[in-house]
């Protein structure tokens, strides 16, 4: 396109946004910790494997595999490993998706080479993959009116979690995903304004912090009108005292163990 054509936008600035399922889906999207106990049938459950798998990937690597759990045993354990959370144990399915590169490594194999996909790039490379993946799953498990939160407990012991999954070197558990039905329509959380995440042309950091200021009051009332306690600064401070220790410090040597070389 040349530069001087115009954009559709710049034709159309008053063009109205079409109303698309999809939009509505996400407006209205948020986390389900409280499902029912009735159970997603299999056949829902791989059309939602199915649709995950139309999500991008980087250059058709596929760098990623699901363990779908059902059993109660199992789903305890994960759910103590997460740090006991509950949902893990309440919904019917659960999902470990995980970043994967034993399949690049028979793919080798098979041609008389060495994989030397140990690097921080080839790591990166999967964990983007999976995350992909789960939102695709995500978005269609809410479209077919079930729920979905995402786990990323299972990164607090990856060691302990393979050696349940029985997972080979070379794979890990990026994060879980629960599947269920929901008790209740999970209420939207506020994000923050599109003026603290999005830049034209440059990085503007006064535009940052005038928005996160009112997003600590936008978030303060949201929960305020849901009856929870939460301070002045309702974004800012609880991720202050997040982040001011470190978190999972012990994730790169535990990678290294799991075949992930990150050099």
């Amino acid at each position: 396109m040349s530069s001087t054509t115009p954009t559709m936008a710049a034709r159309h600035p008053q063009m109205a946004v079409p109303e698309t399922e999809v939009l509505r889906l996400l407006r209205q999207r948020g986390s389900v910790r409280d499902y029912k106990p009735d159970p997603v049938p299999e056949t829902w459950v791989e059309a939602i494997l199915a649709a995950g798998q139309r999500a991008p990937t980087s250059s058709n690597v596929q760098a990623y595999s699901i363990v779908v759990v059902r059993d109660a045993g199992k789903k305890a354990r994960l759910a103590e490993l997460a740090g006991n959370q509950q949902h893990i144990i309440d919904c019917p399915v659960f999902f470990a998706l995980c970043a994967d590169q034993r399949r690049l490594t028979l793919a080798c194999e098979q041609h008389g080479v060495v994989y030397q996909g140990q690097t921080l790039e080839q790591w990166l490379i999967a964990s983007i993959d999976v995350a992909l993946l789960g939102m695709s799953m995500t978005l269609a498990a809410d479209s077919m009116g079930l729920g979905t939160v995402m786990i990323g407990g299972m990164r607090n012991q990856p060691l302990a979690v393979a050696e349940l999954l029985e997972l080979p070197q070379q794979v890990y558990v990026v994060f879980g995903l629960c599947l269920g039905w929901p008790k209740s329509a999970p209420l939207p959380k506020p994000r923050q304004p599109l003026g603290a995440v999005v830049h034209h042309e440059r990085y503007d950091e006064g535009a940052v912090r005038e928005a996160v200021a009112a997003y600590d009051g936008e978030l303060g009332a949201h929960y305020t009108g849901q009856g929870r306690a939460t301070p002045e600064a309702a974004w800012t401070k609880p991720m202050a005292e997040k982040f001011s220790k470190p978190i999972r410090a012990k994730l790169r040597q535990e990678m290294h163990a799991r075949g992930f070389g990150l050099e």
